[in-house]
């Protein structure tokens, strides 16, 4: 039996050629190559700064701490999505409203978001689904700036992604990006925070580094921090691939444009990401459902259920995901897709969603 993995990443030689000389030059904890990849992110994404951290989970917990956001305040977020991102705020004792998402992206329906804002809202974070930068993100940063509310920009699956010449992750007060396994760039784990500020720039360097990123020259910190920090044998691992970041973006799309071509108007584009991350497509009767995604279904989160979230609960019942990873060939996308149409099982017209 042939086995496609969900999500297998791929890299060139060359990748580890650079890791390993990384290693053999004896500087492996964070150093110049940390910095140098944290201002090259930053020029790619047209950000000021960029702190690098352990993980995308990590950079959302640092961005809500940076801002000022206390135990009790309340934050929404999508009611639709991976665990991690209501987890990173949950964990520092926000308190998470959801925001039911828009059908037709996955991402959070500003309609939505503007009905659920309250006097004790201190903040939102929204979610690049898959990918996605387009209309939904401008309108939301737009409404966050008419309420003066931060918005946390959880762009973990769009680096590379644009919309109207902006990069994802930079639309709103703080964006994140993830270098896990699924990850256009990944470096097994890691993650990074661009900004415009100035002040939120030394508030993060100060979280991630024990308070002062100085404190060893000056034995004297200025802020409370812990040890965050990225290191010089992961950066030389991203540094690499963000060089050849168009050739990955470009496998990717070989890939979804094969199953965009034998699926037709049965497969999902998110809008704005051209490739998606994910391979999506929606059935009345799916064999696999990835069900963890609708976050009010969580035990620890099963309070949020205050009302009714009718897209996220569509997604949650419908949405299959196909192996996504950057390693599939285009035959392995032909195989996905005739097994797919050979099960019985009927797709549904994205269209029609």
């Amino acid at each position: 039996m042939y086995n496609i993995p969900l999500c297998e990443p791929w890299f060139e030689p060359s990748y580890a050629e650079k890791v390993r000389g990384q290693i053999l030059s004896g500087q492996i904890g964070p150093g110049p190559v940390t910095m140098e990849f944290a201002r090259r992110l930053a020029a790619f994404a047209k950000a000021k700064y960029c702190v690098l951290t352990t993980s995308g989970t990590v950079a959302l917990s640092l961005a809500a701490l940076a801002l000022g956001l206390k135990p009790g305040d309340e934050i929404l977020v999508p009611a639709y999505g991976v665990v991690s991102t209501i987890n990173a705020l949950a964990f520092l004792g926000l308190k998470p409203r959801l925001v039911d998402i828009d059908q037709t992206t996955g991402c959070m329906s500003p309609h939505e978001l503007e009905k659920r804002i309250t006097p004790q809202t201190r903040g939102v974070c929204f979610v690049n689904f898959s990918g996605y930068t387009g209309q939904n993100l401008v309108q939301v940063a737009q409404i966050c700036r008419a309420r003066h509310l931060p918005l946390i920009e959880d762009a973990a699956c769009a680096l590379g992604h644009k919309f109207w010449g902006k990069s994802a992750g930079t639309f709103g007060t703080i964006g994140i990006y993830s270098f896990s396994v699924p990850k256009i760039i990944t470096c097994g784990q890691g993650g990074a925070l661009i900004t415009n500020s100035a002040t939120l720039f030394r508030k993060l360097s100060q979280l991630i580094d024990q308070g002062d990123l100085n404190w060893r020259r000056t034995n004297l910190i200025h802020g409370i921090g812990s040890n965050f920090r990225f290191n010089d044998i992961l950066a030389a691992f991203g540094l690499v691939q963000l060089g050849a970041i168009d050739k990955r973006i470009t496998r990717k799309k070989a890939v979804f444009a094969v199953f965009k071509k034998m699926l037709k108007r049965k497969i999902f584009q998110v809008p704005g990401a051209v490739p998606p991350l994910h391979q999506i497509v929606f059935t009345p009767k799916p064999h696999s459902l990835v069900k963890y995604l609708k976050l009010s279904e969580h035990p620890p989160y099963a309070n949020l259920s205050d009302r009714k979230f009718p897209a996220a609960d569509f997604w949650t019942r419908y949405a299959v995901y196909l192996p996504f990873g950057l390693a599939l060939e285009t035959q392995d996308a032909q195989k996905i897709v005739k097994a797919l149409l050979t099960s019985g099982c009927k797709l549904l017209d994205i269209e029609n969603l």
